[in-house]
């Protein structure tokens, strides 16, 4: 008798942690939606399953709002339930309260005067990189999206701003469409940070360091000025080139400029 129930116990705690692995699913890393399948969106960092109501999640889960136009499955309990409301408030708490990973910088160029005139106004970018506190490199930028408002002669084609190390720091390559990424007067770039491929997450006092033509490179170049601004809202930059999100104005500079992150959002 005594080996039967501990077959049956046995059993019944492997049928138990099987539900409970088909509850949770297998959880995919991600950064924006476009990393995960069509039923599924990014959600710190994880892939979750989309959903209009709690019907559709699996047991144990929730369906809670992402933002107005997007919800996601989470494990969680029914807010129906009132002998569960204080786990399931702590949940959604929790939820609510985490910080959106950042993982886009604008850098947006506010030069005037006599660096918008002639044939390459405004900041000419060499490289970007993100650092650590201690100055490792992190991650170096990858252009996403070109907003160049500058005039004609403008290099556009950002090459050099590949998530790839230049091929030297510090120093003042030769001026060209494969070197420099020119924003023209009040043009801007989104950058995202790759370490072999793989974007790389902006940290609190972390820092990033913009190697900039103007002013420090051959004699007779202008000083050029620019703002580095994050950006919250990943997908919609990366995917769509909206910088509605880019509202985080950290600091501005010109030349090389190194610019410590003192908040995300």
């Amino acid at each position: 008798m005594n080996i039967t129930k501990r077959i049956l116990g046995m059993l019944f705690i492997g049928l138990a942690s099987t539900a409970l692995f088909i509850a949770c699913g297998d959880e995919t890393a991600c950064v924006t939606d476009t990393d995960c399948d069509g039923s599924e969106i990014c959600m710190a960092d994880v892939c979750r399953l989309k959903c209009t109501t709690g019907a559709e999640c699996a047991e144990g889960e929730v369906c809670n709002t992402a933002d107005s136009a997007r919800s996601f499955c989470e494990p969680g309990n029914d807010p129906n339930n009132t002998t569960n409301n204080t786990t399931n408030n702590t949940t959604n708490n929790t939820t609510n309260n985490t910080v959106t990973p950042v993982y886009v910088a604008l850098i947006q160029d506010t030069t005037t005067g006599v660096g918008c005139d002639g044939d390459n106004p405004g900041s000419d970018l060499i490289y970007v990189a993100l650092e650590a506190d201690d100055g490792t490199v992190k991650g170096y930028g990858e252009a996403i999206f070109e907003d160049y408002l500058g005039d004609e002669n403008v290099y556009t084609l950002g090459a050099n701003l590949d998530g790839a190390a230049p091929n030297s720091t510090n120093t003042c390559p030769e001026f060209n469409e494969d070197n420099v990424t020119a924003l023209g007067c009040g043009g801007s770039v989104g950058i995202r940070f790759l370490n072999a491929g793989t974007p790389v997450e902006i940290l609190l006092n972390d820092q990033i360091r913009i190697y900039e033509f103007g002013g420090q490179c051959p004699t007779g170049t202008t000083v050029d000025a620019f703002d580095l601004i994050l950006c919250s809202d990943t997908n919609a930059v990366v995917n769509d080139s909206n910088t509605a999100s880019c509202t985080n104005n950290l600091a501005g500079g010109e030349g090389e400029t190194v610019i410590t992150i003192t908040s995300t959002f």
